[in-house]
């Protein structure tokens, strides 16, 4: 429903209401309790603030999205950091063992250090893996604690105009 419109219909009311007439005058013109030439005043300011509130509304929609998109980068670039650097320590791990073992004297010394190194490299990439799922779960719950309250904002302006639109058919 076009809003500018309903003001548009709300005026004309207004403006046009059958109030006595007493010798060319309307001296009711503010009966009712209603004050028209504010009332006219009030929907010209909320005619004229719309938009700003539309655009405010939109601007907020497209930092949530940037905000989004970027946690979404990071949280994806943590991931190939993570598993880049556990590839690497396997592979040095893997170069160590294959050198140990090729020593005759300490083949099953060096067998089992090679394990534990493998161990070991598969152990910190799994630490370096939960590390960055926990940062991109917190980076995640932040932006979502944002969007409720940009949400409840978005919301006080809606029930704002709601009550403003109310007050002028009152």
């Amino acid at each position: 429903m076009d809003v500018n419109k309903l003001l548009d219909e709300l005026e004309d009311l207004v403006e046009h209401r059958h109030l006595p007439v007493f010798g060319g005058m309307r001296p009711f013109r503010k009966a009712f309790f209603l004050d028209v030439d504010d009332m006219l005043d009030y929907t010209h300011q909320i005619r004229a603030s719309l938009p700003q509130q539309i655009q405010r509304a939109d601007q907020i929609t497209r930092e949530k999205d940037r905000i989004l998109a970027e946690a979404h980068e990071q949280a994806e670039r943590m991931m190939k950091e993570a598993a880049e650097q556990a590839e690497s320590t396997m592979r040095q791990a893997q170069d160590e063992a294959q050198l140990l073992v090729s020593n005759h004297e300490i083949t099953r010394q060096s067998t089992q250090e090679g394990m534990r190194i493998v161990e070991q490299a598969r152990q910190q990439a799994e630490q370096i893996r939960q590390g960055a799922i926990e940062y991109a779960q917190k980076l995640l719950d932040d932006i979502n604690s944002n969007l409720a309250a940009l949400g409840q904002r978005v919301a006080q302006v809606q029930q704002a105009g709601v009550k403003a639109r109310e007050d002028l058919q009152a």
